[in-house]
């Protein structure tokens, strides 16, 4: 097999079709069900082939990592959002995993347990749970002057794969990390999610949807283009 520049385990499943993912530095190559090692081996160079390209890719955008130094070992950092907000936050040692608010931020319990994937889903959560009434509010106003489609909820919170989603009920949800670039980013995936609402797929209609409520989109889409998310795991 061809040398890989990443570290990679293969992982056999019950799935119809072979995937990989990336879960932390390391890739997983979940190969499906049923194949014969000669096409085990096909599978898995095709898959290290796409996801080292992929890879590549992504190390030549700018990463929204607001909490690396808290992660790498400071025990008080403060975080700033594109609004201006500035949020501090506190690593004290505990015997219980949690975080309590303060009047400039939080402090953050950690315990020995405490692995740093759920260190760092604890501190994104913290700022989503504070800004989600602002992120509604936003998400109202832009719809009512635009698409004014039917929105049941609104959700605000971390991932490493998807800027926004719309599900066929009508929840929003808005990556956090949105908040730390400009805000015609993070308006730009609301009207996207928006749009989704009248368009479920990313149809010609979806993109004249799209153009109608954010003349322009294109460009704001391309500099989105540029930024890729923390990884979690």
């Amino acid at each position: 097999m061809q040398q890989s520049r990443f570290p990679y385990r293969i992982e056999r499943t019950s799935n119809r079709h072979s995937r990989a993912v990336l879960k932390g530095d390391t890739v997983v190559v979940r190969l499906a069900r049923n194949l014969t090692p000669t096409e085990e081996h096909a599978h898995t160079e095709e898959l290290l082939r796409r996801m080292k390209r992929t890879l590549l890719r992504s190390r030549e955008k700018a990463l929204i990592d607001p909490f690396r130094p808290l992660l790498s070992g400071l025990s008080c950092h403060t975080v700033r959002l594109n609004s201006g907000t500035e949020y501090d936050f506190s690593l004290v040692p505990s015997t219980h995993q949690g975080k309590r608010k303060t009047h400039a931020g939080w402090e953050i319990r950690v315990s020995p347990s405490t692995k740093q994937a759920a260190l760092h889903r604890l501190l994104w959560s913290a700022v989503s749970s504070e800004q989600l009434p602002a992120v509604q509010t936003l998400v109202q106003q832009i719809n009512e002057r635009t698409l004014r489609v039917n929105v049941r909820g609104v959700r605000l919170r971390i991932a490493s794969s998807q800027w926004g989603s719309c599900s066929s009920r009508g929840n929003i949800a808005l990556n956090t990390a949105l908040l730390f670039l400009p805000q015609e980013l993070l308006e730009y995936v609301i009207v996207h999610e928006l749009a989704h609402r009248r368009h479920p797929h990313h149809s010609r209609s979806f993109w004249e949807c799209v153009r109608t409520a954010y003349p322009g989109y294109e460009e704001v889409r391309e500099t989105l283009r540029q930024y890729r998310l923390p990884m979690l795991s």
